[in-house]
This record gives structure tokens, C-alpha cells and sequence, in this order.
């Protein structure tokens, strides 16, 4: 058990470091696309609404998928499976997915096997 531990403690940080650098990436991306004006109005005082970063990025027109929501919404459940304990064991045939896998793509739900059974067809749609 200790080991098993020890194996999704290290896969917890990958996760969590993954989801880290996303966030970091997409407020880098989100400071570009808004521009060099953007960042001025922070010397000067406004209201409150003003600022209001969902704002900006609405009239930039972002669309969600600019900002990989759904990627962040899979490193999430992986996280929350972290929690439940069932993370690291593929969603269709149940065995524990290998850990280069996981390193991989820390948020994968299925074993190679299922998921290449899944791309040709064979089984209900991965969700990576």
C-alpha cells in the first residue's frame, strides 16, 4: 500500500503542477492578447467594474476553448479521482494504467489498451 502511495503522491504533483502551469500559460496568453493598453489602466485608478478581468476578456471575444477548458476540466477530475482513491485505474476495464501513462497525460482515464479499443470504435468515447 505504502508504494501505491508513494506512486499517486508523485502523480499528484504532476497533476497539480500540470494544472499550475495551464493557469500560468493562459494569464500569459490572456496578458498578450489584451496588450500593452490593458496593463496602463492599472496605473490610474478605476471602478472597481472597470477591472474586472472577465470583462476584458469577454470584449477580446476568448473563447473558452481559448482557454483549454476542457483539459483543465480533466486535470480537475483527475484530482478529485486523487481524492476519492481511483485515480490511476482505467474508467472502462478497471486495471491500474501504467505510471509512464500517467506521466504522460496525468489525466487520462483509460489503460492503452481501452483507449486504442475506444479510437477504433470498440467502446464508449475516451475522455483521454
Amino acid at each position: 500500500m505504502g508504494k501505491d502511495n508513494d506512486r499517486f503522491n508523485k502523480l499528484k504533483v504532476i497533476l497539480i503542477e500540470r494544472k499550475r502551469k495551464m493557469w500560468v500559460d493562459l494569464r500569459d496568453e490572456i496578458f498578450r492578447k489584451l496588450g500593452k493598453d490593458y496593463n496602463a489602466q492599472f496605473d490610474t485608478p478605476q471602478d472597481i467594474e472597470d477591472l474586472s478581468v472577465l470583462d476584458h476578456v469577454e470584449d477580446l471575444g476568448l473563447t473558452v476553448s481559448d482557454i483549454r477548458r476542457q483539459e483543465l476540466e480533466m486535470l480537475d477530475a483527475a484530482l478529485r479521482k486523487v481524492e476519492e482513491g481511483t485515480y490511476g485505474k482505467c474508467d472502462s476495464c478497471g486495471v491500474l494504467i501504467e505510471e509512464e501513462r500517467l506521466k504522460l497525460m496525468p489525466y487520462t482515464g483509460y489503460c492503452v489498451r481501452c483507449q486504442a479499443e475506444m479510437e477504433s470504435g470498440g467502446g464508449k468515447k475516451p475522455t483521454m
